[in-house]
């Protein structure tokens, strides 16, 4: 017996072919998100795109996004579509004031049937004027931590299927890792930004030590400087007086661009101030008063100026509160530590001035306590003894010779341990009086 196949049935359920039409526009949605977001930086843009494209694919009347404060108390607008200014100038969404947005941001999605009855909607007569019924609200969570929220509201009552609800869930991880890569993109650049003034300020610093080494028979003068970091607070300087040559040894408190300001401003003190007095004691007592003056308590620096007469050998310091410099003289060290204390706390200091006759062969060595307070692996000072011992190896050399050996001995100590302070040397040799 004969049968015929029955034709196949070609007919589709009109409902089922609209949820079909609903998933690829879905689909379509999250493609068009995720692609704006590997082509675009501006997150004001994506967020915007967002908005827009959030309410259209969901056939709702308007759409917000709101991200949470650094202190993470308010919800401040971020990107709206459709919702008036108006609206969105009726006050401050204080997550304190809002369990629902509070739960939001905890990670829970959030729908209030009718906004204008509903008891957690802050302001009801507002969303009733706005023509705002109902709402569904999603997270923004960045790996664990909350950005903002996304909210949906429609102009007539609405309950939203699990496909929708998952549909703006994705939205809005997908918006939360832009949010968070769009962060990151600004910081990388503001990282940039200062990273070229840093640039600058160091370049202006390295400008402000001498170009050279002051030519000034019978002394042989030579200077290393190193800083810690690409802004320093250390500084030396040869101030040049008529037939004397000033010479001075600085570090200020801090590192960093506060530290190279601060050392400008001690550096130009003091030359300004050397310019016109003669006593050294009063010179550091009137840098001491214009740096506190200027200055907060916690702001201060340690200062070695001395003047050399290359005629008579004879040098008068002042040191405030400086690491004494080494005075070596036939097989023996002494200290010049005679002065007051640092300069920038106390306006009413009182300092003293003393001589040194100076001698040909005598070495005399300059440093900032970067040198000594070197560590190595195991936290071991380098240490004045250390110090001593590398200009004793170079007692025969230049001055040159003896600041890079000791600064070559310090490097050698500490090994690839990161130096923590910035180092000055200054070294003077004296030779035979023409």
């Amino acid at each position: 017996m004969n049968r015929t196949a029955s034709p196949p049935d070609d007919t589709v359920d009109p409902s089922e072919l609209a949820s079909l039409r609903q998933q690829v526009a879905q689909l379509n949605t999250l493609y068009h998100l995720s692609t704006l977001l590997a082509a675009h930086r501006d997150l004001q843009q994506v967020l915007d795109v967002a908005a827009r494209s959030a309410a259209e694919v969901m056939q709702v009347k308007a759409a917000s996004i709101r991200l949470l404060d650094d202190r993470g108390e308010e919800l401040y607008i971020k990107a709206v579509h459709n919702l008036s200014t108006q609206y969105l100038n009726k006050g401050p969404v204080l997550v304190k004031d809002s369990d629902l947005y509070r739960r939001t941001i905890e990670g829970n999605i959030e729908y209030v049937e009718n906004m204008s009855t509903d008891k957690r909607i802050l302001y009801p007569q507002d969303a009733k004027r706005e023509g705002l019924v109902s709402v569904l609200a999603a997270p923004m969570i960045y790996q664990g931590r909350p950005t903002g929220v996304i909210r949906l509201y429609t102009g007539t009552l609405r309950r939203f299927t699990e496909l929708e609800i998952n549909l703006l869930r994705a939205i809005a991880q997908l918006l939360a890792a832009a949010i968070e890569h769009a962060r990151l993109d600004a910081a990388r650049r503001e990282h940039r930004q200062i990273e070229r003034q840093l640039h600058m300020a160091a370049d202006v610093q390295r400008r402000m030590l001498p170009s050279k080494m002051p030519n000034v028979p019978p002394f042989d003068i030579a200077a290393r400087y190193s800083p810690s970091f690409e802004l320093g607070g250390d500084f030396y300087d040869f101030i040049p007086l008529e037939d004397h040559l000033g010479i001075c040894v600085g570090d200020v408190v801090g590192k960093g661009i506060a530290a190279g300001l601060l050392m400008a401003s001690v550096r130009a003190a003091l030359r300004a101030y050397a310019q016109d007095i003669y006593d050294l004691d009063e010179v550091i007592s009137r840098v001491n008063v214009a740096l506190t003056r200027e200055t907060l308590d916690r702001e201060f620096a340690t200062l070695f100026y001395g003047v050399i007469d290359p005629a008579t050998l004879r040098m008068t310091y002042c040191n405030a509160g400086h690491e004494p410099p080494l005075l070596w003289r036939e097989g023996h060290f002494s200290r010049l530590k005679e002065g007051g204390m640092i300069v920038g706390i106390d306006p009413e200091q009182k300092y003293v001035k003393r001589i040194v006759e100076l001698q040909a062969n005598d070495i005399l060595f300059l440093y900032s306590d970067g040198l000594p307070d070197a560590q190595n692996f195991d936290q071991q000072r380098f240490g004045r003894q250390r110090i001593e011992a590398a200009i004793r190896d170079m007692t025969n050399g230049t001055a040159h010779d003896i600041v890079n050996h000791a600064l070559w001995e310090m490097r050698r100590y500490v090994g690839l341990n990161q130096q923590i302070d910035d180092t000055t040397i200054v070294a003077l040799k004296v030779g035979l009086p023409a």
